[in-house]
């Protein structure tokens, strides 16, 4: 089962979204659409410098869950 960063467990694919200084966010596609609802909406308010990526699903690494044995 894949974890998507919202806090829930999901059988759906997991993408890497970058959130910037090195790091990412692993959402499920129903909290990708929530994460760039979020974005649209405070672009509104920033300066061009500070606007948050917008990238399309498709454009994401799909994430793949390393199993230790």
């Amino acid at each position: 089962m894949n974890s998507c960063d919202y806090g829930h467990q999901t059988p759906a694919e997991i993408r890497v979204l970058p959130v910037g200084g090195g790091g990412n966010a692993l959402l499920c596609h129903r909290h990708y659409l929530v994460e760039m609802d979020f974005r649209r909406y405070r672009n509104r308010d920033l300066d061009d410098a500070c606007k948050f990526d917008l990238p399309a699903w498709e454009d994401l690494e799909v994430y793949e869950w390393e199993i230790a044995e």
